[in-house]
């Protein structure tokens, strides 16, 4: 219906919800497609929302409209996901520092999880995010980072003899599957891809350690 009065030219009724000061922004971008020139016809405002850049969540979860925040929040399993995981590390970092030791550990999983940090969260250089998003991301690989410590000063208590995972099986199949198949040949692409093929078999070390 509001294509259509877009496209006729015909004023919104007294009644719509186009006259109203919040959807506006909203109307503008739906209306976008419909004006003779495309994009470079549309306001500067909604340009700029247009080509702001995705955030490496937002491409997992969904876009995330935090001018909106207070009427609806983000998918809630996206808040139990992040603290749950962060829960299990500090759950891993405590277990270590208790027992001053790493025994029964793979490394090779602690070291494929650093690989999915580093390679997903570089767009933390690419543009500005949230407190909350930032706080995360530098946690996950910091902890990485210190797990990977812990492994080098606690050498003697690695059972290196059961972590037999080859992880250039994993990382190269990976590798080829992340140039191959990702949506944009640029870096910052092509390594948020890998994160997502090599995030599904980080685990597979610790089971083949079990």
């Amino acid at each position: 219906i509001f294509a259509k009065r877009l496209a006729r030219g015909d004023p919104p009724g007294a009644n719509s919800f186009l006259t109203s000061p919040r959807p506006r922004s909203l109307c503008a971008r739906l209306a976008v497609p419909l004006l003779p020139g495309g994009m470079g016809d549309a306001p500067e405002n909604v340009r700029k929302t247009a080509t702001v850049a995705m955030d490496s969540m937002d491409k997992l979860h969904g876009k995330t409209n935090f001018a909106n925040f207070t009427a609806y929040s983000w998918n809630i399993f996206r808040y139990v996901g992040d603290y749950l995981h962060l829960t299990g590390i500090i759950v891993l970092l405590m277990t270590i520092a208790k027992n001053k030791s790493v025994a029964g550990i793979s490394r090779s999983t602690q070291i494929l999880y650093f690989l999915v940090f580093v390679t997903r969260y570089l767009d933390l250089f690419d543009h500005s995010q949230t407190a909350y998003l930032v706080f995360f991301k530098l946690t996950y690989i910091g902890t990485s980072i210190i797990v990977l410590v812990l492994f080098h000063q606690l050498e003697k208590t690695y059972e290196r003899r059961h972590d037999t995972c080859n992880l250039a099986v994993i990382i190269l199949p990976c590798a080829t599957a992340a140039v191959l198949l990702t949506n944009e040949y640029s870096v910052l692409e092509i390594l948020w891809t890998f994160s997502e093929f090599i995030e599904g078999f980080a685990m597979v070390p610790q089971y083949i350690f079990c």
